[in-house]
């Protein structure tokens, strides 16, 4: 069956004359009386009673004649609908992130926005903190996924926080740390300390004193890092230990334990965007 029989037969059902049928679809009336025999050979069931005074509809024709409206009204939206969507296009979404905080989020919300904007285009930029907040002051970026930042560098921008992640401390399985499943910050070796590089991540610092609750000069980086694979490295080879979250572990398999803080007193992290991620139509 094809939408052409369905047409067919509202046609003549409607005119209840099959020469205005024809002239109304414009076509001859031979093929227009094989395709509505066609029709109800298919559909095994009488549509219409004809002979050489009139046409009437069957109590079935009669019947299925308002849901023939009904699926010819469909196609016809199914039809526009797909015009509209075809001559739809979408901005390429710039989207700055953080890998490590976003790795167990990224892929979900990608996947949401591509079911929202089929074939839209999005450019990803794997960017510190202060790189995403420049990039999207200065309209580079139209979105940012990262961890909050401080009140003062919000100004201007729109924060929606997406996950809570804990603070913990990681370690290689031979420190003495990793028989441990809740490590008191006095417990935490501040003075040897496996972190972020401070030219490539300069509010990594401040927040590991903040996390630990000490001055910025009491904590010492002994062993930078230019990236969360080279951190975890460190960190497996003993090091020292590393204060991050607890997103580290979606990063990939992670060959040391994880101490968290002591739950009174824990610290929290969370990923955000930065902006509203919107589309828009061009």
């Amino acid at each position: 069956m094809e939408l052409r029989h369905l047409r067919y037969f509202i046609a003549v059902a409607e005119e209840l004359n099959f020469s205005r049928a024809a002239q109304r679809l414009n076509v001859s009336q031979p093929p227009l009386s094989r395709q509505i025999r066609d029709l109800e050979s298919e559909l095994n069931v009488k549509l219409l009673e004809r002979n050489r005074q009139e046409v009437k509809l069957t109590r079935v024709g009669r019947a299925l004649l308002a849901r023939a409206r009904e699926l010819m009204r469909d196609a016809e939206l199914l039809r526009t609908r797909a015009h509209e969507m075809k001559a739809e296009t979408y901005e390429e979404l710039e989207l700055g992130y953080a890998p490590s905080p976003t790795a167990a989020i990224i892929a979900g919300i990608l996947g949401r926005y591509h079911e929202l904007a089929p074939g839209a285009s999005v450019t990803l930029h794997d960017l510190s903190l202060s790189e995403i907040l420049m990039g999207l002051k200065a309209k580079k970026l139209h979105a940012g996924l990262t961890l909050r930042p401080r009140p003062g560098e919000m100004r201007g921008l729109v924060f929606e926080a997406l996950r809570r992640y804990s603070v913990g401390i990681i370690c290689a399985k031979s420190c003495p740390l990793a028989k441990f499943s809740v490590i008191p910050r006095s417990a935490v070796p501040m003075d040897k300390l496996v972190g972020y590089r401070a030219a490539d991540f300069p509010e990594y610092h401040q927040w590991v004193a903040k996390v630990l609750g000490v001055s910025k000069t009491q904590v010492t980086i002994s062993q930078e890092c230019d990236g969360v694979l080279s951190l975890i490295a460190a960190v497996e080879a003993g090091q020292a230990p590393a204060v991050v979250g607890e997103f580290i572990t979606a990063v990939g398999e992670i060959a040391f334990a994880t101490c968290l803080l002591s739950p009174s007193r824990l610290s929290w992290m969370w990923v955000c965007s930065i902006g509203k991620m919107r589309l828009r139509r061009t």
